[in-house]
């Protein structure tokens, strides 16, 4: 479950800023906030509102960059740049980035903090919070920073029981965590398990739906290898029942799969039936927003199934409102998350803010620096429980709009 993250000289944002899915007691008793096991109210939903070019692709670059870090970071060649860019005008440039992320698991908090430079991991720190009835305290569980100095590592180990001789196994572009996993490390996997339930359609470039991205057209057979697995059976017949409510006519799709010399082939077949009568179509003719939704589907089951967290960039492409409105929902309501799976969205169909509490509200804006600035709603003064959100978005009432 994650409570918020941040970050600092990252991408558009120069300056640190903040999201957090925590909520008071003041924030609506409905499904679309849960307690968690440490006695803290979450939003299950966060969505990121606001112009082209506000910095809600950077916002939601966060979370898969920090997941990439801490799980797959040690697969890289150890003395590759990190893909990460820092705010790029000004003095910005020549300094670090920071990133920070506090998240849940089993009823504790944990807090994992960076400072990048483009090589090289400058501090990497881990903590746990510790509550008592005064007051709310912090413990390292382990820690590195970089010593310009000797030119190596301090590394402080006290409880986390790293490998024996681990400082030799430390590199300056790859997590703690990724690396001692690949070493044995037990503890390791609980932070390396939590961070790899993470689901995006965001890399270092932007949305990967993105059909000027190198890798765009990759996203659909991904998906389509990712339902052809027998061990995925489950995720592929919801996804069919979504779809069959989505596309008129739509009741199934097959899937096969042939080896070849230079990898696999896969050949897909959608079924349509109308008044008794089932034709199979090729994919290719399946409408836009349809194969969207084979995409979206596929990250949004297996979020939903694992209890984990959903970063999705332009989550309303190709799609109907409605459906837009229906892919929300599921995050709502227990039945079809059970797990309090979290989602945090960015999207222009903004008849979502209809269904949206200030406390679900993201907006993002860029200020005449070229640098972005998120706030959520409920920061604004004189914003009311019972305002039509939706309305007065439109109308300019709380900025994040286009000045044209």
């Amino acid at each position: 479950m994650i409570h918020s993250f941040s970050c600092k000289n990252f991408y558009s944002f120069a300056e640190d800023c903040s999201v957090s899915f925590v909520v008071n007691e003041k924030a609506p008793d409905n499904y679309g906030y849960f307690l968690a096991p440490s006695g803290i109210r979450l939003s299950k939903v966060e969505a990121v509102i606001g112009p082209n070019a506000s910095g809600k692709t950077n916002l939601l670059k966060i979370l898969p960059f920090m997941k990439w870090l801490i799980t797959d970071s040690s697969n890289i060649n150890p003395t590759a740049s990190l893909p990460m860019k820092p705010f790029i005008f000004g003095s910005r440039k020549n300094e670090p980035i920071e990133l920070s992320a506090d998240f849940e698991i089993d009823g504790n908090i944990y807090t994992y903090s960076f400072i990048l430079e483009e090589k090289k991991i400058i501090l990497e720190e881990l903590s746990v919070k510790n509550k008592t009835k005064r007051k709310t305290t912090s413990k390292n569980i382990f820690s590195r920073e970089w010593n310009s100095k000797s030119g190596q590592y301090d590394l402080n180990d006290k409880i986390f029981n790293l490998p024996s001789g681990f400082e030799n196994s430390i590199r300056p572009n790859a997590s703690i965590v990724s690396v001692a996993v690949r070493l044995g490390h037990k503890e390791s996997l609980k932070f390396f398990n939590y961070w790899k339930k993470m689901e995006t359609n965001v890399v270092e470039a932007g949305w990967i739906g993105d059909h000027f991205l190198p890798n765009a057209s990759q996203q659909l057979i991904e998906a389509l290898n990712f339902y052809s697995e027998v061990d995925n059976k489950t995720i592929k017949k919801e996804a069919e029942k979504l779809l069959s409510r989505f596309d008129l006519g739509l009741e199934s799709f097959e899937i096969k799969k042939e080896k070849k010399e230079n990898g696999f082939s896969i050949d897909v077949k959608v079924a349509h039936s109308f008044s008794g009568q089932a034709e199979y179509l090729p994919m290719q003719y399946e409408s836009s927003g349809t194969k969207q939704l084979f995409v979206l589907l596929k990250t949004i089951l297996l979020v939903l199934a694992n209890g984990g967290v959903a970063a999705l960039d332009e989550f309303d492409v190709n799609l109907h409102p409605e459906i837009v409105l229906s892919l929300y929902e599921l995050f709502i309501h227990p039945e079809t998350n059970p797990n309090n799976a979290q989602l945090i969205f960015s999207s222009h169909s903004h008849l979502v803010l209809n269904k949206l509490d200030k406390y679900q509200i993201i907006l993002t804006e860029k200020n005449n620096k070229g640098e972005s600035e998120p706030w959520r709603l409920d920061d604004v003064s004189g914003v009311r429980a019972d305002d039509n959100y939706y309305a007065k978005y439109i109308a300019g009432a709380y900025g994040a709009v286009p000045k044209l």
